[in-house]
């Protein structure tokens, strides 16, 4: 989770870039192609634009092997998650591949040891930077050492659940909460070495968990299809502000949740009904004019410029619209990919990079079995 008060230190220790040898490549997952003294033909992996999204660079490299290219331009990316003392420092969580990590804003890219299995959120402790939680599957994991290695601090009991995301307070890094499937949030007070459940709500899937830019304490939950909850008094209490969605037909389907922070945060939603925004927590919300119809073309990505707000990119249909007055005029480009855009993000210290990620699509399996 981005902090935005925390400044770099005057030295960072920096991993290498990796050069990844033939056997490695066997450890690396399914998601690496290999071409044989060619560039990568797969539009997958990542995309980054340093012009506002005027050109684009596909950034997949992992290593050489005499003549053989590695690359993670097969994987599909479900996180992207930055550094928050070093921006630079980019962790991609993938739907099937890991884990995986650059520390030169995706020239090179070098797996973690998490190296199979879908990682969606990644939260790093708000006092170190070398902290860092996640999860997959039935477990909440934690490493000490930047990512470089990881040790399970949570195993689910429930049988069947699995642990869909995890946070850290951004004011008290002992403080870990984690949110299951079956509706459990579980917090941790002493970094992952026990747990409590504090409420159990209604099973939902969530798109995104963050605590409030004020200091209250409040955790906001954003989930795909069941509207958006708030939940106050460490835990115990649960509110929901869907009701004002209710205004937009489909405005409760929700594809991507952007936060702007300040005194008072702006909320941008990609829903099926449009482009919507609330600068009250949910109380009200306005619709931003776009050149989609209305329910005709659902916006599955959203991105808004940290410093200046008026500059957002969203894609709908394949194609990346982009506004630099707020709505009022957009302009629309091909994207530089044919697969399924998952992630759009900007760079959180520099606006004039924007990223991409993609999902491949899943072959459907012909016969009987």
């Amino acid at each position: 989770m981005w902090h935005p008060d925390l400044s770099p230190p005057t030295s960072w220790p920096r991993l290498k870039p990796l050069v990844v040898t033939l056997a490695a490549l066997l450890l690396l997952g399914q998601g690496c192609t290999i071409r044989i003294g060619q560039p990568t033909t797969n539009d997958g992996g990542v995309f980054r634009s340093d012009d506002h999204g005027q050109t684009w660079m596909q950034k997949t490299f992992v290593g050489r092997q005499k003549k053989r290219l590695l690359t993670i331009s097969d994987v599909s990316g479900v996180a992207l998650v930055f550094d928050p003392r070093d921006h630079k420092h980019i962790f991609l969580g993938t739907r099937v591949n890991g884990l995986w990590q650059t520390t030169d804003s995706g020239e090179h890219w070098q797996p973690t040891t998490l190296r199979a299995g879908r990682f969606d959120c990644l939260s790093f402790d708000p006092d170190n930077s070398q902290i860092l939680y996640t999860a997959s599957g039935s477990t909440v994991l934690k490493s000490t050492d930047g990512g470089g290695s990881w040790s399970p601090v949570y195993l689910e009991a429930q049988p069947g659940h699995i642990v869909k995301c995890v946070i850290v307070n951004p004011l008290a890094g002992n403080e870990i909460w984690a949110l299951t499937s079956g509706g459990k949030l579980i917090l941790s007070q002493d970094y992952g070495q026990r747990w409590t459940v504090r409420t159990t709500m209604t099973p939902l899937e969530p798109r995104r968990l963050t605590f409030d830019f004020d200091g209250s304490g409040r955790i906001y939950v954003f989930s795909t299809t069941g509207g958006i909850y708030v939940i106050r008094d460490h835990g115990t209490t649960v509110e929901n502000l869907s009701a004002p969605l209710q205004s937009f037909s489909g405005g409760s389907d929700i594809r991507a949740v952007t936060i702007v922070s300040g005194p008072t945060p702006s909320w941008y939603l990609g829903t099926l009904y449009g482009l919507l925004v609330s600068h009250d927590r949910g109380l009200t919300w306005t619709s931003i004019p776009t050149l989609v119809t209305p329910r005709s073309v659902a916006i599955e990505n959203v991105a808004v410029n940290p410093r200046q707000s008026d500059e957002i990119f969203i894609i709908a249909g394949q194609k990346l619209h982009r506004t630099t007055n707020g709505g009022t005029s957009w302009s629309v480009s091909t994207l530089p990919t044919k697969r399924i855009p998952t992630l759009l993000t900007f760079d959180p210290t520099d606006p004039d990079q924007l990223y991409i990620s993609t999902l491949k699509p899943v072959k459907k399996k012909s016969g009987l079995f």
